[in-house]
């Protein structure tokens, strides 16, 4: 009888948070615009998620079945592996199943909230809103704002979505005119391509975050600001404090501070990098992948406690650069022979001039924005690290002039986090 009353109450509180939550107007016009950006419409994209966030919701609820979270984070994993889902190196990840649609972003998100005992049925329509799991950041919360006045988040919240078009759409989708590079093996082509798709992947997925949360902000929600300026770094620890910061705060609280309560630094970092990796996909090149940041996390923090902090920003962009090598390549055999490094000269200069000319014009936009970040990171404007130096008026005046100036069909625009 108990039981039967403690579901009667259950089902009442998922029916109410449903159909009066005011985030079910957000979650309704995130599917129109997904609808009308993509052209096409497919009821199970939107139900699925919402039906096993739902259902999750209610077991979590009734029944607190102990170590969900793992089991939750992990599925993408398991999908990957099975290969129903695509692995995160950069390519279009979208799952060939619909059922599958977003899983890894509301999955993680599940898992997060769960960790922090805040997973109810209130969360059902954040962590199921279809406009994030095409792109991110992990629901881990969502935040009212709508007391601020429309014309107030107009004008704080829209220089994000001009800011975010320009990165996405301008910088990022003719750089994919680059991409043929990614089987040539000798070192300088290698390690060239390696840094264009390091730009490629953080415009296009920055892009979109800091699209997502102007459109939210519009709407009256605050979401996770996904990036921080990573590249404003003086280090690889400041630089993942600054990159996909919602993923990142899933990672530190369901592996970083369980380990780290009873095990040494190193073993709390290879747990989190080692998840991570899982996490993208469950392939050779991203076990070395998390492998080769834990150690160099690790170093950095020694060598920082030295009170030495010009070793570590000489070693960043190689970091980075080796980093970004590993990550793109699922091809085992070409990865290795990337990684012998062999040198056949200087041939790839050659290469890219045979790209069209918005591609370098992006490469070049997007080499100016990584030096802006990095140059002047210790000036005022740059402190709170949330783009405020390209939303000053001017800023957004060149942005909207250069947009209008290099429009182009050139490149692919898809996202590189996204739908799967």
């Amino acid at each position: 009888m108990k039981s039967n009353r403690l579901m009667e109450r259950s089902t009442k509180e998922c029916r109410d948070s449903l159909i009066f939550n005011p985030i079910l107007h957000v979650w309704v016009l995130s599917c129109a615009i997904l609808v009308a950006v993509s052209g096409s419409f497919d009821v199970k994209k939107f139900l699925v998620p919402l039906l096993v966030v739902s259902t999750f919701a209610f077991l979590n609820t009734a029944y607190k079945i102990r170590h969900t979270q793992y089991l939750l984070f992990f599925s993408i994993s398991f999908a990957s592996l099975l290969g129903f889902t695509e692995t995160l190196t950069g390519s279009h990840a979208e799952s060939s199943n619909i059922l599958l649609y977003g899983l890894s972003f509301y999955t993680a998100s599940m898992a997060y909230l769960i960790a922090q005992n805040k997973f109810n049925y209130q969360s059902i329509l954040s962590v199921s809103n279809p406009l994030l799991l095409s792109t991110g950041p992990i629901a881990l919360y969502f935040k009212r704002v709508s007391y601020k006045s429309l014309r107030r988040r107009i004008e704080y919240y829209v220089p994000f979505i001009i800011v975010g078009t320009f990165m996405f759409q301008i910088v990022g989708s003719p750089l994919t005119e680059f991409f043929f590079l990614i089987d040539k093996v000798d070192i300088v082509s290698s390690l060239t391509f390696a840094a264009i798709f390091e730009l490629f992947v953080y415009v296009n997925f920055c892009g979109l975050s800091l699209l997502i949360y102007g459109v939210f902000g519009v709407f009256g929600f605050r979401i996770p600001l996904n990036f921080k300026q990573p590249f404003s770094s003086s280090n690889i620890v400041e630089f993942w404090r600054g990159w996909h910061t919602s993923l990142s705060q899933v990672l530190k609280v369901l592996f970083y501070n369980p380990i780290r309560k009873k095990h040494s630094l190193l073993s709390a970092l290879f747990g989190v990098y080692v998840a991570s990796a899982m996490w993208h996909g469950v392939t050779f090149n991203f076990l070395l992948w998390g492998l080769f940041h834990a150690l160099c996390f690790w170093i950095t923090i020694k060598i920082l406690k030295q009170k030495n902090s010009l070793i570590p920003l000489i070693l960043l962009p190689f970091i980075i650069v080796i980093g970004r090598l590993i990550f793109v390549d699922s091809d085992t055999t070409r990865l290795l022979d990337k990684l012998a490094f062999p040198f056949d000269g200087f041939g790839v200069l050659t290469l890219l001039t045979s790209v069209p000319l918005h591609s370098l014009v992006s490469l070049l936009f997007g080499m100016s924005l990584i030096a802006c970040e990095f140059m002047f990171k210790k000036t005022k404007i740059m402190q709170k690290r949330n783009y405020k130096f390209m939303r000053t008026p001017f800023s957004l005046l060149l942005l909207c002039v250069l947009g209008i100036l290099f429009a182009s069909n050139v490149g692919v625009g898809y996202a590189v986090y996204g739908q799967r």
